[in-house]
């Protein structure tokens, strides 16, 4: 992966992740490697988590990855597998540029567990980000077109515990 050509710098969302190379379309580019954390155990801002799951988290690393930022009109997509969320280009990164990805496309959070005003600066900014529930149909059918949602938020009945 991409790791040692990414620095964190400041960004107009306080950090973020940039990178000091060219980095080719639809390639791995890290991976996010904080500890997996369940729902219930989740005890500080609910933004410095990535969900992997229905009741699963990836919690913050103290790498990287604990500073990709949102973007209502992202560069990169988050492949969820198993435990497992790695951050792809979806297109070519050129030297310099910021990494972002859609947080509401591994989210299945409400606006009362949690939200966020945007600040992305995109033209096509939705001002107020939380699950993707609240994404519009014609977003989500670009975002599962495009492979960008996990399948824990395509297809939960796949997911859940039938004991």
């Amino acid at each position: 992966m991409y790791n040692q050509y990414l620095e964190v710098k400041p960004s107009k969302s306080g950090f973020g992740v940039f990178t000091k190379i060219d980095i080719p379309a639809n390639v791995p580019v890290m991976e996010f490697t904080g500890d997996i954390i369940p729902k219930d155990k989740l005890n500080i801002d609910p933004s410095q988590y990535l969900q992997v799951g229905a009741e699963r988290f990836i919690g913050p690393s103290g790498a990287l990855d604990d500073n990709i930022n949102h973007s209502c009109d992202p560069n990169c997509l988050v492949h969820v597998v198993g435990n497992r969320a790695i951050l792809y280009s979806m297109h070519v990164l050129t030297k310099g540029m910021e990494l972002t990805f859609d947080y509401s496309t591994t989210s299945t959070d409400t606006l009362d567990n949690w939200k966020m005003d945007c600040k992305c600066g995109s033209y096509i900014c939705r001002k107020v980000i939380s699950g993707y529930q609240y994404l519009s149909d014609e977003l989500k059918a670009k975002y599962i077109a495009k492979d960008m949602v996990p399948m824990f938020i395509t297809n939960p009945s796949m997911f859940q515990r039938k004991w």
